[in-house]
């Protein structure tokens, strides 16, 4: 809680602050316009007041790696200064300039300024639920980054731009905490490539979008030349996927961590260097071939695709769904292809559908694919295990690591 170990940017200006005049400051101590919860975010600092009508205070925040959580203290506003005096002795005086219902700041002399806004309401509840990421900074962009909030605490987890070693995180549990709309996590040692604490203020918005509910986060990042502001979009997604009828076609998709042999190989037609390949290729493939998905009912999916002008190549295939796990069990109807496993989450009408796939499902996935169009062909027999596993090994020899996200739209 080293309030002045920081200088923050002063926000004053934006804000619309300006000091109070003497008369004010002098028969005013602002007790009934302080009470309720307050939030401050900024550069390596983040912080929680809840003030009530008797001065009281709780602070809840972090700085750095260092995390606090409920410690009481008093505040004091008199003669137009802030006195905050904690039972963990760090303590702070200062100015004080205050919008009702709106913020307060509080500042020294120094130019040492924090600008807490204050919180209408807790988004405790409203945060519980998954998240899928619609839009953020450069750790999200391009990756279908996942939250899933339980109402105990915890926050589930799956990116694959979460961890230094490009590896995908499925599901890894970490902590958080919510007071107000500022947001902290706490992450656990295995997932050690961001800091342990990180805090990011919410704002929710319910039916933000025709898709649903929408939460945005702030945060700061660091980088080699000080901290940025970032926001990031979340829309909100079911938790349990709703399949039975659904029909969705290609919209779009989202490539990271790619690596592999620097050379091209043949899929359906189109040209892939893994060493090389940005995303751009394979978007344009799945359009030219008019890719689809369907559920005639909840046991089964039926994908399809369009090859130069042929008739439309389908498979059809039972699948498992665990949670938001779901697997298409290929190897059921044809015993010498691969099943494929993905994660895939439904906005809340079921409008979208969002897919994440990890290296080896992108591997089996795509494998199927030229496998199916291979067999329609008359190119291929599926019965053939040594040809099948022919098509399996080109890919996965090329491909070291690659993490794909597909949006299929209602059709």
């Amino acid at each position: 809680m080293n309030k002045l170990n920081f200088l923050m940017i002063a926000l004053a200006a934006i804000l619309g602050f300006s000091s109070c005049d003497k008369h004010d400051c002098n028969d005013y101590e602002h007790s009934a316009d302080l009470t309720g919860t307050w939030t401050y975010i900024g550069p390596g600092y983040a912080e929680a007041l809840v003030i009530s009508a008797d001065g009281s205070v709780v602070s809840t925040g972090v700085e750095g790696n260092e995390y606090w959580e409920d410690v009481n203290g008093t505040i004091v506003v008199k003669d137009g200064k802030v006195t905050m005096t904690f039972e963990d002795d760090d303590n702070f005086e200062g100015h004080f300039d205050i919008i009702p219902g709106v913020a307060f700041s509080i500042y020294t002399e120094e130019g040492e300024r924090f600008i807490y806004q204050y919180c209408k309401e807790d988004l405790s509840d409203e945060i519980v639920g998954m998240w899928v990421c619609n839009g953020g900074p450069s750790d999200v962009t391009g990756d279908m980054a996942i939250q899933t909030y339980k109402n105990n605490g915890k926050v589930i987890v799956t990116t694959s731009n979460y961890h230094a070693s490009g590896s995908p995180i499925i599901n890894k549990e970490d902590n958080y905490t919510i007071i107000g709309d500022l947001l902290i996590f706490n992450i656990s040692e295995e997932n050690m490539s961001v800091p342990q604490y990180v805090a990011t203020r919410l704002l929710y918005t319910a039916n933000g979008t025709s898709l649903g509910d929408i939460m945005t986060q702030k945060m700061y990042i660091a980088t080699e030349n000080g901290s940025v502001e970032t926001t990031s979009s979340w829309l909100r997604v079911n938790q349990i996927l709703n399949l039975t009828g659904k029909k969705y076609e290609y919209s779009n998709l989202y490539v990271t961590n790619v690596k592999g042999l620097d050379r091209e190989i043949d899929f359906l037609g189109f040209k892939f260097n893994f060493a090389k390949m940005d995303g751009g290729r394979l978007d344009k493939m799945l359009k030219t071939l008019l890719f689809t998905f369907e559920f005639p009912d909840a046991n089964t999916i039926k994908y399809s695709c369009h090859y130069n002008n042929l008739e439309p190549a389908s498979v059809s295939a039972p699948i498992a769904v665990d949670g938001n796990k779901m697997t298409i069990k290929m190897s059921e109807t044809y015993p010498a292809v691969k099943d494929v496993d993905f994660y895939a989450f439904q906005d809340v009408d079921g409008c979208q559908m969002h897919i994440y796939m990890p290296s080896y499902s992108v591997v089996n996935f795509f494998a199927n694919m030229q496998i199916t169009m291979m067999s329609q062909m008359q190119k291929l027999d599926l019965t053939d295990a040594a040809a099948v596993k022919a098509v399996y090994d080109s890919i996965d020899e090329a491909v070291e690591t690659i993490n794909i996200s597909i949006v299929m739209g209602n059709r």
